[in-house]
Formats: C-alpha cells, structure tokens, sequence
C-alpha cells in the first residue's frame, strides 16, 4: 500500500519513474568560423578565464594552439567552436543545433511518443563510442530531410555511456549529468541563454516546422521572424534572403555584467545585464 501511494505521489507530482522527460530541450550547438578568428578565440587568455572551455571527450583536456575544436561548457548546454581544419570535415559557416530529452533508466528512444503535431518523417542514426575494444551507444539521434544548411537533430543519449565514462553508475542522462563533473562553477559564463539566426527560407522553414512537431510554441513572431523559447533558451529566427543560414549573435548568462569588450576576429563580445553577446558579422 505505502508503494502504491509514493507511485502516485510521483505521477502527481510529475516526477518521471522511468522513461523520458517531456520536456525538449537544448543541448548543444556547433558552428565553424574562419581561420583567424578561431585562432584568436584559442589564444584570448580573457575568454579562457571567463569560460569552462576544452578540447572535448574523452579527457576534457585543455584547449592548445593545435586544437581544432574549442568547446565552451555551461552548466546545461554548451557550445562546439570550430575552426575551418577541424576533424569532422565542417566546412566554414556551417551551424549545426542538437536538441534532446533528459533520458532515464531503461533506455528508450521512442520519438513517436514526443511528437505533438504528426506529418514530419523522422529518421534515426546511432553514435556509438569504444571504450577498448566494446563499442557502446552513446546516443540515438532523429532528424527529418527537410532541405537547410543548418543541421538540426534531436537525441536520446544513453545513461550506460556515462557510467563507463566516468566510473561511476548513472541511471539518467541529463545534460547536466554529463556537464557537471567538468566544470569550474565560479567561472563567470554559466550558460547559453540565447541564440539569433539569420535564415534562408528553406531554414526558416525547416525549423519552425520541427519545433511545432514537438509542440514548442511560439513566444513572439513579427512578419519576418519568430521567437521560440525551448526550456530556458530562447531561439529567434529571421528570415532573409540569404542562401545559407548564419548566426547573428549568441547571448551567454554571466555570473556579473562584465566590463571588458574583446574583439575576436570577426565576433564581438560585450556583456549587457549578465549576459556576454557574441556578435558575428
């Protein structure tokens, strides 16, 4: 009896036993810059101090000249800067978003039971990771084929990787699970809070149209643009004429209103009410 009732205190108080959160969710972003501007990214001391940044998994190692990719962790999202010679093959200005469900134990993918508005065809692709000679999965990913020069995709990320990786059991995979073990809380950029985009139509499209599928409404819209606010990060889309997509500015919660302005290459970065804005031209 007592069982019963804390399984039905839970469901009432939305608490997830087992499965997935509901909620989507951001998870990271990548985008590649030109030679010189990822270079002077790598070498500002000021940004470094500023920001949790590393070279990626598995070690988290610290970011050096000979990085190709630079990544910038928050405490629920983070961003993958890359320069035009990284080792994905990405060439420069392309923009990729990943977004994704907190997955808990036992592991499932099920992306039907995520999608609010039926139409859209999903497909699915699996990463795996080797740790020695075993293969895992790390995550299941869906994305449609709608045409666009952003990459978008939307993840189940598997609980099992985190405990090889870290050694130590985890029943869940949170953004947060995955993030929190590797980064100093008193460094001054805590998140990703925003993101800007200048669209093509066929991005403008293709976005607006996935994130409806999973009933993601929309906070604000004018006649050329569209303001989506998925969990805490609000995602403005303007549509132009422009062939491919490109990112007007980032906008990073900060622990104070900085008063250092830095001009990296060909982002600018001032801080306005505890935010840090990355402007690109």
């Amino acid at each position: 009896m007592k069982n019963l009732c804390l399984f039905i205190f839970l469901l009432m108080s939305g608490c997830k036993v087992f499965g997935q959160d509901e909620v989507l969710k951001l998870n990271h972003m990548y985008f590649v810059l030109d030679s010189v501007s990822f270079q002077e990214i790598k070498a500002s001391k000021q940004l470094m101090n500023w920001g949790n940044f590393d070279k990626g998994l598995p070690g988290f190692d610290p970011v050096d000249g000979k990085s190709t990719t630079a990544y910038l962790r928050g405490g629920s999202t983070y961003l993958e800067i890359m320069g035009p010679d990284n080792k994905f093959g990405e060439k420069e200005g392309a923009i990729g978003i990943g977004f994704s469900w907190d997955v808990h134990a036992p592991f499932s993918d099920d992306i039907e039971s995520k999608l609010k508005k039926k139409g859209l065809k999903f497909e699915k692709s699996e990463a795996k990771w080797s740790f020695g000679n075993e293969k895992m999965l790390w995550y299941s990913a869906y994305y449609t084929k709608l045409k666009g020069s952003v990459a978008t995709w939307y993840a189940f990320y598997n609980p099992d990787f985190l405990t090889r990786l870290y050694g130590t059991p985890y029943t869940s995979f949170t953004r947060e699970d995955f993030l929190e073990k590797k980064i100093n809380t008193n460094k001054e950029i805590k998140d990703l809070s925003g993101i800007v985009l200048e669209c093509s139509t066929e991005d403008y499209k293709k976005i607006t149209e996935e994130l409806a599928s999973f009933g993601i409404k929309i906070k604000a819209s004018g006649k050329k643009s569209v303001t989506f606010e998925v969990d805490s990060i609000e995602i403005t889309l303007h549509l132009t004429d422009r062939k491919t997509t490109a990112i007007r500015e980032l906008r990073l919660k900060t622990q104070n209103t900085l008063k250092e302005k830095l001009q990296l290459g060909k982002i600018q970065l001032e801080s306005r009410n505890k935010e840090l804005i990355m402007k690109f031209k």
